[in-house]
């Protein structure tokens, strides 16, 4: 039904929505960029809607859990998840870990199922660069902000001139560089996968469906995994720079 309407969806926006394209001279050869993604918005929607829904049955289920009794097996990956990011978040956050705990449980959770959605025959929504800087932009504006709530907002300023105020320019364009650095990362890796097993595929041929399932696994289960981890730890280890080290106690 989701899928259906989705689909639905995405038919509408490709009638309704006028395709603008580029023309850019390279040598002999002009290259057409099309500027629109309508693969991110659908792939995105899917997800989104698909991961909703899941949550949704959750908690219904978890609310028949007694919790006297022995846990489901169903639920004990689920709580090594939640405690997992919890231990992470309490380490480097401190008191205040309850208020980003959820937060980085959901984008962990976004990140492994838009970094493994080919497998799934989707878009990698995480192979389009508008998408990983969102979430770079949004976890750039948690790290600040978190260091404006704790510092207050001179105490943030006069970090920025942190150790000595010579430093300010520098610190600036470092500040600056974390959201661009995060989402080039993101979509290098996942983007370069893509292609690495687009190429192997063209290579082989027919015979590609042999070892192409080996080449899914890595590129997009392992890789998509590892850049999870990757963007959720340094997200978590830059909110905690930013948070005054008395609050680091819990």
């Amino acid at each position: 039904m989701i899928f259906d309407t989705c689909l639905l969806f995405n038919e509408v926006v490709s009638e309704t929505t006028d395709v603008t394209t580029t023309e850019v001279s390279t040598g002999n050869s002009n290259v057409i960029y099309n500027l629109t993604a309508p693969g991110p918005i659908f792939s995105t929607l899917v997800i989104t809607s698909v991961l909703v829904i899941a949550f949704i049955i959750i908690f219904f289920f978890l609310k028949k859990v007694d919790p006297l009794k022995k846990t489901p097996m169903w639920l004990v990956p689920m709580m090594w998840l939640v405690d997992l990011i919890n231990g992470l978040v309490k380490e480097n956050i401190g008191k205040r870990w309850k208020a980003y705990a959820p937060w980085f449980l959901t984008i962990a959770v976004f990140l492994f199922f838009s970094n493994i959605s080919a497998i799934f025959l989707l878009d990698n929504p995480t192979s389009y660069l508008v998408v990983t800087f969102t979430l770079a932009m949004t976890s750039f504006v948690i790290i600040q902000g978190s260091g404006i709530i704790s510092k207050g907002f001179f105490g943030w300023l006069k970090g920025f001139c942190d150790p000595i105020p010579v430093m300010l320019p520098m610190n600036i364009v470092s500040e600056l560089a974390f959201p661009i650095s995060l989402a080039l990362r993101l979509f290098g890796n996942i983007t370069s996968g893509a292609v690495i097993s687009g190429l192997i595929k063209g290579a082989l041929g027919y015979y590609s469906i042999i070892v192409m399932p080996f080449i899914n696994i890595l590129f997009d289960l392992a890789f998509g995994v590892i850049q999870v981890v990757v963007f959720v730890m340094l997200s978590v280890v830059n909110t905690s720079q930013k948070i005054d080290d008395s609050e680091k106690i819990y």
